[in-house]
């Protein structure tokens, strides 16, 4: 144990120094071309916006992800078929908030809100004639991390909901005490889904039935951020420990580690010691789910295991669900900014 404890903190001083490299950009694990957007402006929509656009798409059993505004189906020469129904995208700014600086009695910039400055009506590509048939694009990377993956959701102490529901996003929900995760072909590769999975299973052993960790829900709390390590660094351990990491933690995937760790650090003012908390909480995280994957994978040695279903979809609890993950995206924008159009 002594061993394992050493060997994580020697990856926690990586991390930090590795902190330094300038450039360092997180990429999202998810196939672009998949989640809701406009072909026209380019935008992937984020946010309350993916999680409204993915929701209709799913009710109306629609496949095409692309929409655009009346305007531009106008101006592009396209035409509405009749009867087409829209959904509705909102638009939110980041704006400054001002004070009076008591030193210099000057009004300076002291923070920034968020409001809403408009809504519009989008329409699904498969309502809209003449439109050009979709791009092709990225494809979805299968790997050996597909076998991991299954075990580790047949493992789980609460129940994984992956569904297109979701498509572009993934959380845990402590509310239902269930994760909530896209389409696994809807993310770039196999390890990108495996990855992710694993960050929201570092999340859920936090329920009070698990590790019972003190989280706040409340966005950009210190005990929030706090959180946000805790399950990256909850990631990037499991990685290591189930052979996907490799072990002198470099290349594309550990630098997205890292940034998504940067960017939580300098919301606690880049204090170390943040880390290393996060990492102790971290490695207790870690050796709970290994231990119930290595028990899965020992019962499951002497038996076959059952065909994967699909699991049941409750709309009711789907859309309480997404309405709480909804909120959290409201405060923050996700993990990145959003943008309507």
């Amino acid at each position: 144990m002594d061993i394992v404890n050493s060997r994580r903190e020697e990856v926690v001083r990586k991390i930090l120094r590795d902190m330094e490299e300038n450039g360092l950009q997180w990429a999202a694990p998810y196939l672009p071309t998949l989640s809701p957007r406009n072909p026209v402006s380019g935008t992937v929509y984020r946010g309350c916006n993916r999680l409204h656009l993915a929701y209709v798409g799913y009710m109306r059993g629609i496949e095409d992800n692309r929409w655009c505004t009346f305007k531009q189906i106008r101006d592009k020469g396209w035409h509405l078929k009749g009867g087409s129904k829209a959904a509705i995208i909102e638009k939110w700014k980041d704006l400054p908030l001002t004070g009076k600086n008591e030193d210099t009695g000057e009004d300076e910039v002291v923070g920034h809100y968020l409001r809403m400055v408009g809504y519009w009506n989008v329409f699904n590509a498969g309502d809209i004639e003449g439109i050009p048939p979709a791009t092709e694009g990225p494809q979805h990377q299968s790997d050996y991390t597909a076998e991991i993956a299954e075990n580790l959701i047949r493992s789980s102490r609460c129940p994984v909901s992956e569904s297109s529901l979701y498509t572009g996003m993934a959380a845990y929900s402590p509310g239902r005490d269930c994760i909530l995760i896209a389409p696994r072909d809807t993310f770039r590769s196999d390890e990108s889904f495996t990855r992710t999975l694993l960050h929201e299973m570092t999340h859920s052993t936090g329920h009070p039935s698990a590790l019972n960790r003190e989280c706040s829900v409340r966005f950009g709390s210190p005990e929030y951020a706090e959180e946000e390590l805790v399950a990256e660094l909850g990631s990037l351990f499991l990685s290591s420990d189930l052979g996907i990491q490799n072990a002198e933690m470099e290349g594309d995937f550990y630098r997205n580690h890292v940034s998504y760790l940067q960017s939580w650090m300098k919301a606690l003012k880049n204090d170390p010691a943040y880390l290393f908390k996060a990492a102790g909480k971290a490695d207790k995280a870690d050796t709970y789910i290994y231990n119930r994957y290595e028990d899965h994978l020992e019962k499951d040695r002497d038996c076959p295991a059952p065909e994967r279903e699909d699991p049941e979809i409750s709309l009711k609890a789907e859309s309480a669900a997404m309405l709480e993950v909804c909120r959290s995206f409201s405060k923050d924008g996700g993990r990145e900014r959003e943008e309507a159009r």
